[in-house]
């Protein structure tokens, strides 16, 4: 549990255990139960363990605690998108999976042989590769039954799509994520999933639905049977046991009353260890010998700023085209296609027998793509499948059998700019390191100076780890070329072009 990897927090190992709890608990209430005991015991272990209280003087104790808790809470930082609106996120078949499992719950959610809740994927051109999620409580794994674990599946949806989404970006920046811990303020999350903009909710309780939903992704399991890739040399194994999506411990500041409790905290604290999952599909080193898979594209900023209420096709579609577009590199599909992966297939059919549903799905099919244009994402249609009065523009009225014709038209969507040059930039074969004459063959306009990357590097406000990061080499290899000491090839020079600015 992460929760013996912070002393600093958690004087007390013990965990949290379904046998603990769910004897005395009716099911309805099973997940605000676990959730308050976990939180309380989590806000007592601080108090006991860094305080000595004075039952005859409660209020000065408390206070104390307050104000040294205060202190710690401003102590932390960490945040996205402060210097560009992307940032590189996992987008290995397992963050699909987990991703439908909260927003596609009906289809995704079954109960097995051994009355289990499970979700399943497998692989299209593989059935042998699969993907299980199950739900467990904090403490022990243990698989929760159906009845149970519908409690937990009942809090998944676009929020906590857009907190994984979140964590998972958080993720990239970790070197090796499977031994590593990192905090996400609560208040931050707020903002990143643009929850700032909401008035029918006073901070406290925004606060407290982000530590409920962080609480609930924590349940998240996932177990893995998986081989990328068939060559002379063998696929890559990447199969892993049942463990956790992450690993979460939710830590609240605030006045803590004579009971003990912050029963409306100022703050919120996510304390995340990612899974072991990602020690094989998000290893770079791994990856370089063969032994696991490193897997990512890029999140755009503005897609966690879609509102579900307003526009909850849009982001559906959204979200699947960010995580597809590593392996879609081109961006083409057919509209058949990606209504298939958005919506269930039913209301697809229940659109070809009937006019008005037929209707009604392309003005949410149009609303969607004129919406994603607006955010700066790249659509173009195909002449000869997609005609202009097909379109979302034409607003005449629409000729017998359009629907038909909607549905096996093809078009290109690509994340906005420069996402796609960022993805296409990493997969390139890395022929430079072939060529002792790089120098030759590296354009004088495309070539960069060691202090021309230091510049603009601290201009965009990254350390050279990140940078690094994004270019799959290490922070000493970035210190030797900014000291000119090292060179990029063309490839890499091109690549940090793109991430920093740098124009020609």
């Amino acid at each position: 549990m992460i929760r013996d990897k912070l002393p600093q927090y958690l004087q007390s190992e013990k965990a949290l255990s379904v046998s603990e709890t769910s004897d005395n608990i009716d099911n309805s209430d099973l997940f605000e139960a676990i959730f308050n005991e976990v939180l309380y015991r989590t806000i007592d272990s601080i108090v006991s363990g860094k305080h000595k209280i004075d039952e005859n003087n409660l209020p000065n104790s408390y206070n104390i605690i307050n104000n040294n808790l205060q202190g710690y809470r401003d102590s932390q930082q960490n945040s996205l998108f402060k210097s560009q609106p992307f940032e590189a996120i996992p987008t290995a078949a397992l963050m699909l999976s987990s991703i439908n499992s909260q927003i596609k719950k009906e289809e995704s959610w079954q109960k097995n042989e051994e009355g289990v809740a499970v979700s399943q994927h497998r692989a299209k051109g593989n059935p042998q590769n699969y993907i299980e999620h199950y739900i467990s409580t904090p403490g022990d794994i243990t698989l929760l039954p159906w009845n149970e674990a519908q409690q937990i599946i009942d809090k998944f949806g676009f929020t906590s799509a857009k907190l994984h989404l979140i964590l998972a970006a958080y993720t990239m920046e970790q070197e090796k994520p499977w031994e590593s811990l990192f905090t996400v303020k609560g208040s931050d999350l707020i903002e990143k999933i643009g929850w700032d903009k909401r008035t029918d909710l006073p901070k406290y309780q925004k606060l407290l639905e982000i530590a409920k939903t962080a609480f609930a992704l924590d349940c998240l399991l996932v177990k893995t049977v998986w081989i990328e890739g068939r060559n002379r040399k063998g696929g890559i194994n990447a199969s892993t046991p049942v463990g956790r999506m992450w690993n979460i411990t939710i830590v609240p500041y605030g006045q803590v009353n004579t009971s003990g409790k912050i029963e409306e905290p100022s703050e919120v604290q996510i304390i995340v260890q990612p899974g072991t999952w990602t020690k094989y599909f998000l290893n770079k080193a791994g990856a370089e010998s063969r032994e696991a898979l490193y897997q990512f594209g890029y999140l755009a900023q503005n897609v966690l700023k879609i509102d579900p209420y307003h526009e909850e096709f849009t982001l559906r579609l959204a979200i699947y085209l960010t995580l597809d577009s590593r392996v879609r590199l081109d961006g083409k599909y057919k509209v058949e296609e990606l209504l298939e992966i958005v919506l269930p297939k039913t209301e697809i059919d229940k659109a070809l027998s009937n006019f008005r549903r037929a209707y009604d799905l392309k003005q949410r099919w149009d609303n969607a793509l004129k919406y994603l244009h607006n955010l700066g994402w790249q659509i173009a249609f195909d002449p000869e499948t997609y005609p202009e009065w097909l379109r979302p523009e034409y607003t005449q009225k629409q000729p017998r059998g359009y629907f038909k014709k909607l549905l096996d038209a093809k078009l290109t969507i690509k994340p906005p700019h420069p996402i796609p040059e960022l993805i296409a930039s990493k997969v390139k074969p890395k022929v430079q390191q072939l060529q002792p004459k790089a120098k030759d063959t590296t354009p004088e306009d495309i070539r960069l100076t060691g202090s021309q990357v230091r510049e603009a590097r601290i201009a965009k406000g990254w350390p050279q780890t990140k940078l690094a990061g994004f270019l799959g080499v290490s922070q000493k290899f970035i210190s030797l070329v900014e000291q000119g000491k090292r060179p990029l090839s063309l490839q890499q020079a091109a690549y940090v072009r793109i991430l920093l600015d740098i124009k020609m």
